[in-house]
């Protein structure tokens, strides 16, 4: 149970940061399968009670996380992004990069890897960072969102924001921050996270708004990406390779460098590629004990 929360946690603070996709995450993780099957199993109708209550208890114990991780990241990143935005960067990008060789050799066990897929991977993230360069806001005031009104357009904006976030959650080198960005809602998102805490009426109503469409969007995303993957497998994870490996390299500045920050943002890669070094020794020995 803990494993799981602690999992969460880490996707949904994969899911505040613009290029760090928390499907990427689940899949570093290890837990991939188990996520896409406990969805399919929650839904299924024939099924029997014990694997309903076993997919829910997975599934709830770490939504409770990515819920935590949402919130304490989008506050821990305010400041991170604030003070050293292009180290905080690079760390996630070392994590990215250096897991990508067990990726494949977990997910894709001996086949070789569809080129074309993985070429494609590649510049769908390129296009989505092209078009994302000067688009959009980066914070929102409590203010500002307190002062919208709840009409049917913005409450069906709520929604899709939600949704857009619950399908990229969940579907490995897409990230939803980074579409939400492109589409100008980047900020809403995360002033609507950030605020949570202030327990405003508007702030806990277009919660439960983008709540909702977090569901559907994971529910959606899950259901494509489980039949994607049962039918074409080497060629999605070839296509979630590509977007994987682009991710990690776009999500780093080109701005903003002096000698400094070059070093320290050089020392944050090797840790993040050290943590996840490490993190896969780990389940490395789990695997061994089990078996």
């Amino acid at each position: 149970m803990i494993k799981n929360i602690v999992g969460g946690i880490l996707i949904g603070g994969a899911n505040i940061i613009p290029g760090v996709s928390g499907g990427t995450i689940i899949v570093m993780l290890g837990i991939f399968d188990k996520t896409m099957s406990s969805i399919s199993n929650l839904f299924k109708i024939k099924i029997s009670w014990k694997e309903r209550l076993e997919a829910f208890k997975f599934l709830f114990t770490l939504m409770i996380g990515v819920g935590i991780g949402l919130v304490v990241f989008a506050k821990i990143l305010t400041f991170l992004f604030d003070k050293f935005p292009n180290q905080t960067l690079a760390c996630f990008s070392g994590l990215i990069l250096f897991s990508l060789p067990s990726l494949k050799k977990q997910e894709m066990k001996d086949s070789k890897i569809s080129i074309i897929s993985f070429i494609a991977g590649i510049i769908l993230i390129g296009a989505l960072v092209f078009f994302s360069q000067g688009t959009g806001e980066l914070t929102v005031s409590l203010e500002e969102i307190v002062s919208k009104t709840l009409d049917i357009k913005y409450i069906l904006t709520l929604f899709l924001l939600g949704a857009i976030s619950g399908g990229a959650m969940i579907f490995p080198g897409i990230s939803g921050s980074m579409v939400l960005l492109i589409l100008g809602w980047y900020h809403l998102f995360k002033g609507y996270v950030a605020n949570i805490t202030s327990f405003e009426p508007n702030i806990i109503i277009g919660l439960i708004i983008i709540a909702l469409g977090v569901g559907i969007g994971i529910i959606l995303s899950a259901k494509l990406t489980t039949y994607l993957l049962n039918k074409h497998r080497t060629g999605t994870m070839s296509f979630i390779l590509g977007l994987i490996l682009m991710s990690a390299i776009t999500i780093i500045p080109l701005k903003g460098y002096d000698v400094i920050t070059v070093i320290t943002s050089i020392l944050t890669f090797i840790l993040g590629a050290i943590l996840v070094t490490l993190l896969e020794k780990k389940n490395l020995k789990e695997n061994i004990l089990v078996h």
